[in-house]
């Protein structure tokens, strides 16, 4: 399909404004079918992601308008594909759905992303595959807060009956304890 230069340069400025705003990840792909590309879609729609091909000049002159810097210098070359987020904090959950992706379809290569308009490499996104999403760390991180207060709460309710009984026991006077030794 011919597109005008004029219309290509919308779409590079409306997509490096998307870019600067969202994170997002690239690809490289080569024997992806219509179908596989419209079940990725389908996996990434509930995380608010979205994929898309693009094509390299225009993906090139919206990193150029975004003011990004990629970490790998092919991003804009051979079949683009580029994926959107719209909700930062489901990062870690797209990562394991492009990853997963790309095991179950090794036509695909992911050369990296951006996040808060830092480079995140391959390495990262697998990195970031592994971890679990915000709400599941932070339950993770909440139980053992949790578990730490119990313990303490624990020690300390021992010392304070400790030093109850001590209280309450009748001091022996000296002598007595002269005797019982």
């Amino acid at each position: 399909m011919r597109i005008s230069k004029e219309d290509k340069r919308t779409l590079a400025t409306e997509l490096g404004r998307e870019l600067k705003e969202k994170g997002s990840f690239f690809a490289t792909f080569s024997g992806m079918k219509f179908t596989d590309a419209n079940g990725l879609r389908e996996t990434l729609r509930p995380a608010k992601a979205r994929f898309r091909v693009v094509r390299n000049a225009i993906a090139s002159h919206a990193l150029e308008n975004a003011g990004l810097k990629p970490g790998d210098a092919t991003v804009a070359k051979g079949p683009t594909a580029l994926v959107t987020m719209e909700d930062a904090e489901e990062i870690t959950r797209v990562a394991k759905e492009l990853v997963r992706f790309a095991k179950d379809h090794p036509g695909i290569a992911w050369k990296g992303g951006f996040s808060d308009g830092e480079w995140l490499s391959p390495e990262d996104m697998e990195k970031l595959s592994k971890v679990g999403s915000r709400p599941e760390v932070l339950g993770q991180l909440a139980g053992s807060l949790y578990s730490a207060i119990a313990q303490i709460r624990y020690v300390l309710d021992s010392l304070k009956d400790l030093k109850e009984k001590q209280e309450n026991t009748p001091a022996q006077p000296a002598a007595e304890q002269a005797v019982q030794a």
